[in-house]
């Protein structure tokens, strides 16, 4: 029995931890809801951008649900990748290289 008690608790903290469980406030029925209905809500904008784009094709979550963000809201794949370039500049200046944005409304004036 005690294997199974520790596989188990290692299974509902991977789901927790993996998928945000502890940041939604689980501990009321309304977190429940508003979870339930946050998956509920991606799951059907990912499968909605799958279909549009491939029409037969069994979908590859995690492919499926960065074409989604790229497609719905490229505001935030944008600042997802300023966040990792920045997250990297240590990095980037130790071998040399300067990475600098410029908003599009500059070059223009």
């Amino acid at each position: 029995m005690g294997r199974r008690r520790w596989s188990i608790e290692g299974f509902f903290k991977t789901i927790k931890h993996r998928f945000g469980l502890h940041r939604f406030a689980q501990q009321t029925l309304k977190g429940v809801y508003r979870w339930l209905m946050l998956c509920f809500l991606s799951f059907v904008l990912v499968h909605w951008v799958h279909r549009a784009t491939h029409a037969k094709a069994t979908p590859d979550w995690k492919v499926a649900a960065t074409a989604a963000l790229d497609a719905l809201f490229p505001e935030v794949a944008a600042c997802l990748a300023l966040l990792q370039v920045e997250r990297a500049r240590s990095l980037l200046d130790s071998l040399g290289i300067a990475v600098h944005f410029v908003h599009l409304a500059e070059l223009k004036t």
